[in-house]
């Protein structure tokens, strides 16, 4: 997303924190990321309940969460569709897809090594830490 004068604007990623899978695809979008507009911010964090205001906790852990600069909040299939932006024509794809990832994400996070685990751990704490 751009702004008006054509800028990036800042967006927060919310992420559950306890998920291997969570973590290493945001790690991935967080290295697409050029720019660096998006900021890292757990699920379990307070600032996630701040910027989520009147989300209940169980719908805050329901699904992965963007939130713009502005406020607008884009979750699940919405939001994977502003981080690839070719899905945004196909919603209903998008959203299947995410919730179909999403459905399995205890059994795709056993796929991932440790090592690859380890990394998205200090790309997504190197990105946090300049926040």
């Amino acid at each position: 997303m751009t702004s008006s004068s054509g800028s990036a604007d800042e967006a927060w990623l919310l992420y559950d924190a306890d998920c291997g899978l969570c973590k290493f695809v945001v790690a991935r979008v967080l290295e697409l990321d050029r720019a660096r507009r998006l900021r890292p911010v757990a699920l379990q964090d307070e600032k996630a309940t701040a910027l989520l205001p009147g989300m209940s906790a169980e719908e805050r852990m329901r699904s992965f969460h963007m939130v713009d600069a502005d406020g607008t909040v884009r979750s699940a299939g919405d939001g994977l569709a502003e981080l690839f932006t070719p899905l945004r024509r196909f919603p209903r794809v998008a959203s299947r897809l995410y919730w179909l990832v999403a459905g399995n994400r205890d059994r795709l996070g056993k796929l991932i090594p440790a090592a690859a685990r380890r990394q998205a751990d200090r790309r997504i704490r190197a990105r946090a830490d300049r926040q």
